[in-house]
This record gives C-alpha cells, structure tokens and sequence, in this order.
C-alpha cells in the first residue's frame, strides 16, 4: 500500500504535465498533430482542422502520413505520402525544418505551408513517432509573388525609360540602375564616395566644376534635399562631354530617414545643341532683319529725295510751260483753253501728291530738324487727311539722337497712326514722348474699341494683316535694345516703346 501510494502524485503529476502539453499545443497559432512511428495520427489541434479543411481520423491506418491531403513540393512535383519528409523524418529520426510544402485539401483549394517535424522519442531514446507544425504562409507568399510582379514591372519600365534611373543606398553606393543609365555615363557608375571627386562635372550655365558635396544624390542624401532638373555638363567614363538634367530625391523609411536617393539623368546634348544652332540661326535672321530694315529705310529715303528732286521738280517745269501757253491761250478754242486749265490743275495736283508721298516715305524733316520736327509734321498732315485729332505732347528741348533711332520711332508712330485709323474707330490720338533717367519713352494711344486678348496675342507674334506691322514695329525697337509694349480693352489701345539711354548719344 505504502508503495501504490507513493505512485499516486507521480502518475498526478505526469496526467497535469500531459494536460499543460495538451492546451500549449491547442492555442498554438500553427496547425500541430502527433503520429506514432507508423505515421499515423493520433493527436491535433484546432488550428490542424482549419488548416486542413477537414478532420483527421484518429488511429487511422489510411491516413498514414496525413493521407487526407495531397502534397506537393513548391515547384508543383506531387510527392506521395511513402516519400514525403515525414515519412523520412521517422525512418531516419532526423528533423526537418522550414520545409515548404503546397497542400491541396480535400474541397480542392490549395495552400501554402511551412513545416517543421520534430521526431519523439521516449526515456529510452527510442523512436516513438513524431510532432508535426504546419503554419499557413499563403498570404505571405502571395504577398511574396506579388513584389516579385512588381519588382519585375518596376525592372522592366525601368529598362524601357529613355532616362537614366539609377538608386544609392545611404552610404552613396548605386544599388540599382538601368540601361539608360549606364549609356549616358558610358558604363556603370562605380560604388564609394570617392566617385563624386574622380566624377568630372560643370555647372552648365556658369561652366564652374562641380564639388563633391554639390551633386544632386550627396545633397539628397545629406540634407534631404530634393533636385529637379539642374543643368549640369559631364565627362563620361569613355571621355565624351555631354549635358545632362539631373534630379535628385531622397528616400525615408517610416521613421523619415533617410536611407538612400533615386537619381534621375536625362542626356540633353543633342536638344542643348540644336538650342544653340536655333540661337546662332536666330541671331543671324535679327542681324539681317535689320540689314533689311536700314536698307527698306535707305531705299524709302533715296526715292524720297528723287521724287522730290527730280519728279516733282519736273511737273513743276511742265506746270510752269502750261501756265506759260495759258497766257498765250487766246488763240485757242474754248474746249483746247479748257483742257489746258485742266492740265495745269492736275500738275498742281500732282506736285502736291508727289511731295506728300516723299515726306511720307522719309519726311526730310528727320534728317535736318530731327525727330520732333517729324513728329510735328506728320502728326498735322494726318489730322487733315484722316479727321482724327492728334494730340501731342513732346518736350520743348530734345537733343538729337542717332539716325537709326529716329527713323524707328517715327516709323513706329506712322505705324500706329495708321492702324488707330484703319482699325480702332476713335476719334482722338495722342503722341507722348518723354526721357527718365534710364529710359526714353514714346507712347501712342487711342479711345478706340481696342484689341481682342485673342487677337493681340496672334498680332504681337506677328500673325495677321495688322500684325505685321505690329511686328515690324517691335523688331524695329528690339533692333535697339529696346521693347514693345501693348495693353488694349474696351477703352483703347496704347502702343508703348522703351528704349534704354544711351549716354553718348546726339
């Protein structure tokens, strides 16, 4: 009795043992089962039934192995359940662990699980079967999968970008870049810091090198500072020079560090050289386009000083022989003393008009009074002929200034006289001219109905009957340095040149 006695606690104890094991193993959040050393089932879990979709028979011999379910390695290879790791866990008493294995259950879904087999022994260390723990990775190999997808996305959007993408790590190390990349920088962009001094690089604009600490990716990095397309030129790994945009970004983690940057290079070179051949070709067309104009200007004054010095001077020889034979008319039918009384009227006529024609293609005024006295001129002359009043408003004393420069600004107020005339139905027109100490200013205005928004822009660029004219004007003006200026609404319009002082001029 003392001996069975003494049993008891012990066999109590072993019971209490066996129960903590019993619920350790059923709040487990893995799927746990037991099999003896034949493989077959003989304990699990909760967690084994939801996994498995099904409920395995205890003891039963046709569930060897868990034969409820269909195995499958994860290349898709279905491996029988006599050659499945359980079945050589228990021949040779080895554990296996992180095994994945896809399982098929038995409505047919399939999933993705990670297996570890411990195998069990008793005091004598005698193989007695094996503890089997099955945790469903689905969701993290879909997860998985789903990154290797975009990964391989990202790769593939990443080779087919015409510009050069390429990510550093914190310590400035390139860790990824595409082909593009590689091709603006002929090769691969070499790993360490000391890449930014042996990396030969100049401030386009100001053509100053580079410092290793002003480079878009090393600002990124250390001050988080972002870059969007500085104008930078390099020499290349193989020697070439080109021009780059260079942008760069700094990546943070969820804490905002930063722990690298993405650098984006867009090779420029050929845009930047056609910009350049763009701008040489523009250049040449402004020099001609003034050649054009001062010659227009030269030709304008030639016929204007032949048809005042030899065409008008020739009707007035011609009306002074009619006048002439008019006082010897006596002897002349009244329709033959009619015609030459006509005669001399229409060379009167003609003088007049000649004249005017020569003042108007170069007013003589300009080359010896000056640019006031053309103003005055032809500002009365186009109040008589056109009914619209012109107000001026000019300085008594204004001191020559170079030829080149009158001839524009009369130009520009011919122009606009004309176009106030043509277009702009007002009634008044003013001229103001005037000096600061930095720019002369000459404006011409009208109380007109103005200038559409839409059709000022079409004009200003030079599109339309009266843009050419417009633009005329502001090529005559930028020809000097100077600019023009347009505002218009539904209370006129006003024409405005500047022109910057020159101190030696006059």
């Amino acid at each position: 009795m003392n001996d069975i006695t003494e049993l008891q606690p012990a066999d109590e104890v072993l019971r209490q043992i066996e129960e903590r094991f019993r619920r350790l193993v059923e709040v487990m959040p893995v799927a746990v089962y037991v099999c003896d050393a034949a493989g077959i089932i003989q304990n699990y879990n909760n967690r084994a039934v939801e996994l498995w979709g099904c409920e395995p028979k205890l003891g039963d011999p046709a569930q060897r192995y868990c034969g409820s379910l269909r195995l499958y390695s994860p290349d898709g290879t279905l491996v029988p359940h006599q050659e499945s790791k359980m079945a050589e866990v228990l021949r040779t008493g080895m554990e296996a662990r992180d095994l994945e294995v896809v399982i098929e259950r038995p409505d047919g879904s399939c999933i993705t699980v990670l297996v570890n087999i411990v195998p069990l022994r008793n005091g004598n260390e005698e193989l007695i079967g094996a503890m089997n723990c099955f945790q469903d990775i689905t969701d993290r190999k879909r997860t998985e999968e789903a990154l290797r997808r975009s990964e391989g996305l990202l790769r593939l959007v990443l080779d087919a970008l015409p510009v050069g993408v390429a990510v550093v790590d914190r310590s400035g190390d390139v860790i990824l870049s595409n082909p593009a990349s590689q091709r603006i920088w002929s090769g691969m962009i070499r790993a360490g810091r000391e890449r930014y001094t042996d990396s030969k690089g100049w401030w386009h604009a100001t053509g100053k090198r580079l410092m290793p600490g002003e480079w878009a990716s090393v600002r990124a990095l250390v001050n988080g500072e972002t870059s969007v397309n500085e104008v930078v030129d390099i020499e290349a790994f193989d020697g070439v020079r080109k021009t780059i945009q260079n942008s760069a970004v700094p990546i943070r983690d969820t804490s905002e560090r930063i722990t690298g940057a993405v650098v984006v290079n867009e090779d420029i070179s050929a845009r930047k050289t056609a910009e350049r051949e763009l701008n040489d070709s523009y250049n040449q067309m402004r020099a001609l386009t003034g050649r054009l104009m001062r010659a227009q200007d030269d030709e304008r004054r030639r016929i204007a000083q032949m048809l005042h010095e030899t065409t008008a001077q020739d009707l007035a020889a011609l009306k002074m022989h009619l006048a002439r034979l008019n006082r010897t008319a006596g002897d002349l039918s009244e329709g033959d003393r009619s015609a030459l009384t006509e005669s001399i009227s229409l060379a009167e006529q003609s003088i007049t008009e000649i004249r005017t024609l020569s003042y108007l293609l170069h007013p003589p005024f300009l080359d010896e009074a000056g640019l006031l006295s053309a103003l005055r001129w032809y500002a009365a002359g186009f109040a008589e002929r056109s009914g619209i009043k012109v107000d001026l408003e000019l300085p008594e004393h204004f001191e020559r200034l170079p030829l080149d420069t009158e001839t524009a600004l009369f130009r520009i107020v011919q122009e606009s006289l004309i176009n106030i005339h043509r277009h702009a139905e007002s009634e008044t027109a003013g001229i103001r001219l005037h000096r600061d100490a930095e720019e002369l200013v000459l404006k011409i205005e009208d109380r007109g109905r103005g200038i559409p928004h839409a059709s000022l822009t079409q004009i200003m660029s030079g599109g339309g009957a009266v843009g050419v004219g417009i633009a005329g004007m502001s090529e005559r003006i930028e020809q000097l340095g100077g600019r023009l200026e347009i505002t218009s609404g539904g209370h006129g319009t006003i024409v405005c040149a500047r022109l910057p002082l020159v101190k030696d001029a006059g």
